[in-house]
């Protein structure tokens, strides 16, 4: 008898790695991937809905798979927003330092003149 009800309870499934991925995703969206890594973050998106549609369906290997493929596609677009940002900041510098030049070059700087007097 114990057989027979052991052998029909649930048994659970294995680990895939969904959590996981749905971390990273998160993370992704958090660093602004939606901006600046939107075709990643889909891809990511894309991904995990896959692979919880296979877990589903039993189907552990595939949905382990595309888990897997999610995080990669979740790392991808955190690492291009993080560059993404990195960029604006030197453009941002960039642009500081070109009117910085230009102020001085046409003499209307608000840096005062050597001595530190006004």
């Amino acid at each position: 008898m114990l057989v027979l009800l052991a052998a029909c309870t649930p048994t659970k499934p294995p680990p895939v790695g969904l959590d996981e991925a749905a971390r990273e995703l998160d993370a992704a969206r958090n660093a602004g991937a939606a901006t600046y890594a939107p075709l990643e973050l889909r891809n990511a998106e894309e991904r995990l809905s896959q692979a919880r549609a296979r877990m589903d369906k039993r189907d552990y290997s595939t949905a382990q798979q595309l888990a897997e493929q999610s995080r990669i596609d979740s790392d991808l677009a955190a690492v291009k927003s993080r560059l993404g940002k990195a960029r604006e900041k030197v453009e941002t510098r960039t642009r500081e330092n070109a009117q910085l030049r230009q102020d001085l070059s046409s003499g209307s700087s608000t840096v005062p003149p050597e001595g530190g007097q006004p």
